[in-house]
């Protein structure tokens, strides 16, 4: 962490031009892809229904869930340590890039060998597996893209240029859950049952879809690691802080706890319903649940492409309405919507895909919102630490948003796979999923309080 003199973002200063904005934003396409991938297909293929004929259960969902709440905490106190290393390192290649390029290799080998449990039914060979695989991925995942992110506020240092880069990170965000969600559906359904491709045997289609995903991951973050300068700062003196100290600092802020709150919430609200609209349309939506992976990939592909849409609306929405009016707007939409969501087939004479579509299409604008605002926001955050104490911890609050986030995710996960164990997630027992929607609602609810207490009203 380095003190920074007041006169950075003097008038003499120019944010990086298109290109450099277009290849660091391109490394969010990752950021956006991995982990929505994990929390939306990996529970598919360690859990599966049991109204799928020809699928076994690999791990019980209780388990898994176990699993996702530990290697999340581990993975949240990883963003912690990373945030001050990186805060602090000093190196002829930068803060920040040094630990991409160390982090990115571990990252995309746990990503694929997680698609690969060695046994082919319940087995503590699989929990470990589980455990290990998701382990790796989540530490190394902080280790790439804490830094990535701190990077950000660091290069681009007007409201404006942070606003655009943030659209166009949007944008890759968007483009990343088109293939988390279409991608993989359609190698979910077309090779459910395996097949041959260039002459090997492929058992499902997960497996092809995360080489695919781990190819895609390395291409994107490329630019960010030939591309991207760090910006230096004026003054190299450390902060004499510790680890601790140095987390708490960042919670004295009066704008930030109030926004990692909230945003923490949303988090978990979102990893929980991405995490069970899968389930709801295999067991309520649709006739086949052979073909519940895919119409479930398509209804999310119109969300996303519905979203992304309105991109520049919410840019151009910014220069006339305050972000913070915004971000709260889009909590508000989801916490009345989610619960709303998962009660498709469930309320008599509602047909279940009209009532599913209904609420994705108003969603929409709630998600695009999401894809840019919270990242602007973070950003004044930052720069409101700067102004109170004179030095810049960009990834030290990075690290802090990752903490929280990834335990509140980890503690959603874990509660889904409680509610999918104790009341079920099948066509003849839903109630697990019906709750599922209910809590994500009332974890939105608590985002939508915490942020009514935000002191910077921009």
């Amino acid at each position: 962490m380095s003190k920074i003199k007041q006169n950075d973002t003097d008038s003499g200063y120019k944010d990086p031009g298109l290109g450099t904005m277009i290849a660091y934003s391109a490394g969010n396409l990752p950021v956006g892809m991995l982990l929505l991938v994990v929390s939306t297909w990996a529970m598919r293929l360690y859990c599966p229904s049991a109204d799928e004929v020809g699928r076994v259960q690999l791990v019980d969902p209780q388990v898994f869930g176990l699993a996702s709440l530990v290697v999340m905490i581990v993975g949240g106190f990883t963003d912690l340590l990373v945030g001050y290393w990186s805060d602090h390192h000093k190196g002829k290649s930068g803060r920040r890039q040094p630990f991409m390029r160390v982090g990115l290799p571990f990252l995309v080998f746990s990503f694929l060998l997680l698609w690969f449990p060695p046994v082919n039914g319940l087995s503590d060979v699989n929990v470990t597996w589980l455990f290990v695989m998701l382990g790796v991925l989540h530490v190394s995942f902080t280790v790439v893209f804490n830094p990535y992110l701190a990077l950000m506020p660091e290069v681009w240092r007007t409201e404006a240029g942070r606003v655009r880069v943030s659209a166009w990170m949007a944008g890759f965000n968007a483009l990343a859950q088109i293939v988390a969600f279409v991608g993989f559906g359609l190698a979910i359904d077309a090779l459910m049952g395996g097949g041959e491709i260039l002459g090997f045997h492929v058992p499902d289609g997960f497996k092809v879809a995360a080489v695919l995903a781990a190819f895609l991951t390395v291409i994107c973050m490329l630019p960010v690691l030939t591309r991207i300068k760090e910006t230096p700062h004026t003054d190299e003196k450390n902060v004499p802080f510790n680890l601790l100290q140095a987390g708490w600092e960042t919670l004295k802020n009066p704008a930030f706890l109030p926004y990692i709150i909230s945003a923490s919430m949303l988090y978990a609200a979102q990893f929980m319903i991405t995490a069970a609209l899968p389930f709801l349309v295999v067991t309520k939506v649709v006739d086949d649940p052979s073909k519940g992976d895919l119409v479930a990939s398509f209804l999310l592909l119109g969300l996303v492409v519905l979203a992304s849409l309105m991109l520049p609306v919410v840019d151009l929405a910014t220069k006339h309405v305050k972000k913070t009016h915004l971000y709260m707007a889009s909590l508000i939409i989801f916490t009345v919507l989610v619960p709303l969501a998962t009660l498709a087939g469930s309320i008599p004479g509602v047909p279940p895909m009209p009532h599913l579509i209904a609420i994705l299409i108003i969603l929409a604008p709630a998600l695009a919102v999401g894809f840019v605002i919270p990242r602007a926001i973070l950003a004044d955050v930052m720069d409101h630490d700067t102004e109170r104490t004179g030095y810049r911890r960009e990834a030290m609050y990075n690290g802090m948003e990752g903490l929280t986030q990834k335990i509140a995710g980890g503690l959603a996960l874990a509660f889904q796979g409680t509610l999918f164990a104790n009341f079920g997630y099948t066509s003849k027992e839903p109630m697990g999923i019906i709750l599922t929607g209910a809590a994500a609602g009332l974890l939105s609810l608590i985002g939508v309080i915490a942020f009514t207490q935000y002191p910077l009203k921009k």
